[in-house]
């Protein structure tokens, strides 16, 4: 580092000690412009990337930092809690194994470490991360509230709650232990946690964005309980103004113009033999909070079934083949070029996956409800795997979406203009896979579930090549954690009140129903 650039760091770090952030990242941009391997100027815009919800820039960033700062431990765990919400959970994994191995005694990296393996549903390992760090710090906040989700993913809700009250008494990461508690509640009178979350709202304390954007998520689901539904809303809007980075609607519509163009049915025939026969797979799709850990659950009761939960695997090869950027004619040619050794390599990859989660089991579950967009690549690499598209009336769907904290890649549901046209573009890409994959698609409405539990369940597990078996109907009862916003709610059998929920919010709808074009339900 030369002396310019070395001055010029420590000038924009005494701005940033000092919380004069607007001098000090622009600032650090200039040391990179020199130096762009600096790892002060790439971990402190690392830092100020992931508050402001940035992922993908703050993971850029402190994966460069790591480079020449690999000895300090506070870059691996920010590393690591950036890649844990952009959904990279190995990598989130790794991360915070190096940040315990230079700092063994700081309960935070072990709780953090706890949290991903909570989130990979590795149940004994996420409770002694936790424990590790409880016994470092009784009143560690992070572990405290770790323990209550454990608990709740595993459907023991009294003892989550008992977590959540101990983190509460404490005073620690309280935004999140407010919405995790008004989540494992339903209110029926103006609790006393109403006037605590309202305080911390207005209290114009600085807090990072998801963190304020938690409290109002919490309101508005107290308000919600609560029968005032306006107010509700009114929280559940400014949460996401808060939480949620700006979504580019004009280059999502062109990728997905890119894909239908792209994956047309000429394509699938020539290609129609390059796939592995496997069975195991079973796909499970659709809009999230369209019912996907329910059906998930329905067919994890199988004696000859597993649930692999929401798997990453074609999410990050999305990502690695360049399909969530521009389109261009050199991605078209990339994509054209795939041999057979591609596709078998891939298909190998993710069978190996599916073997780390159960060697026995005849079927696996993979419900990750955005693989709807990688269906092209999947019905290739398994013509025999079952593909379950669950579908949901459009507006409760997109209600749900709208008042439930989902990570900042959901970001398309910032205002209910731009989910309503998002969910028209992913009905008319499931309308081009209709017409041009190589494999069926079973449609399961969660509407026709609720309404005839039985049938439909028998319908989807014939689906997956399985005899029936009556556990299928008990799949509140099932043992395979949930780590996803429906980990209560599978947890009790099945109830109907969600159907027509998108009525009770009235008015505040309007500017959804509008987006939704000819998907908005009819007028009673």
């Amino acid at each position: 580092m030369n002396s310019t650039v070395a001055r010029l760091v420590q000038e924009a770090l005494s701005h940033q000690h000092a919380g004069r952030l607007g001098v000090a990242l622009p600032m650090f941009e200039d040391v990179l412009a020199m130096d762009p391997q600096n790892p002060q100027a790439n971990f402190s815009l690392g830092i100020a990337a992931y508050q402001s919800g940035q992922i993908g820039a703050a993971i850029r960033f402190l994966s460069t930092a790591t480079k020449k700062a690999g000895k300090h431990p506070q870059v691996h765990q920010l590393l690591g809690l950036a890649l844990m919400n952009a959904g990279d959970l190995p990598g989130a994994q790794k991360a915070l194994r190096k940040a315990v191995s230079l700092a063994p005694k700081e309960a935070d990296f072990h709780a953090q470490l706890g949290d991903v393996y909570r989130m990979e549903r590795r149940a004994v390992m996420a409770r002694q991360s936790f424990q590790r760090a409880l016994q470092l710090d009784p009143e560690n906040g992070y572990a405290l509230l770790g323990m209550g989700q454990l608990e709740v993913s595993v459907g023991n809700l009294e003892e989550a709650e008992a977590w959540f009250e101990k983190a509460k008494a404490a005073g620690k990461e309280l935004p999140s232990v407010l919405h995790a508690l008004t989540l494992a509640r339903k209110f029926e009178e103006k609790p006393a946690e109403l006037d605590e979350i309202e305080t911390l709202i207005s209290d114009g304390t600085p807090r990072a964005p998801l963190d304020q954007s938690k409290l109002h998520w919490a309101a508005g689901k107290v308000y919600f309980d609560l029968g005032e539904v306006e107010k509700a809303d009114e929280h559940y809007a400014s949460a996401r103004k808060i939480g949620y980075p700006p979504f580019d609607e004009k280059a999502h519509d062109e990728r997905i113009a890119f894909m239908k163009e792209v994956f047309n049915k000429e394509f699938f025939e020539e290609r129609k033999d390059v796939g592995d026969q496997s069975r195991r797979p079973v796909f499970i799709f659709g809009m999230p909070r369209s019912g996907t850990t329910l059906v998930e659950q329905i067919v994890s009761r199988h004696s000859q079934a597993v649930s692999g939960g929401e798997i990453a695997f074609f999410r990050h090869l999305q990502e690695d083949m360049g399909l969530k950027g521009q389109p261009s004619a050199a991605l078209e040619q990339r994509l054209r070029n795939m041999e057979l050794k591609d596709y078998r390599k891939i298909a190998r990859k993710y069978l190996a996956e599916l073997e780390a989660i159960d060697r026995k089991a005849a079927r696996v579950t993979d419900k990750m409800p955005h693989n709807f967009e990688m269906l092209w690549l999947m019905s290739l690499l398994f013509p025999n795997a079952a593909y379950v598209h669950c579908v949901r009336e459009p507006a409760d769907t997109c209600v749900s979406l709208l008042s439930h904290a989902l990570s900042p890649a959901h970001n398309y549901c910032v205002t209910q203009e731009t989910l309503g046209h998002y969910f028209q573009t992913y009905a008319g890409l499931m309308d081009h896979w209709t017409d041009v994959l190589p494999v069926q698609l079973y449609n399961l409405s969660y509407e026709k579930l609720v309404g005839d539990q039985e049938g439909e369940s028998r319908s989807l597990v014939a689906q997956t090549g399985l005899d029936w078996e009556d556990a299928c109907l008990e799949f509140h009862k099932g043992d395979s954690p949930v780590t996803t916003f429906s980990n209560m709610q599978v947890r009790r059998p099945m109830f109907s009140s969600s159907i027509g929920r998108w009525k009770k919010h009235g008015q505040t709808l309007q500017p959804l129903l509008k987006a939704l074009g000819p998907l908005a339900p009819a007028a009673d």
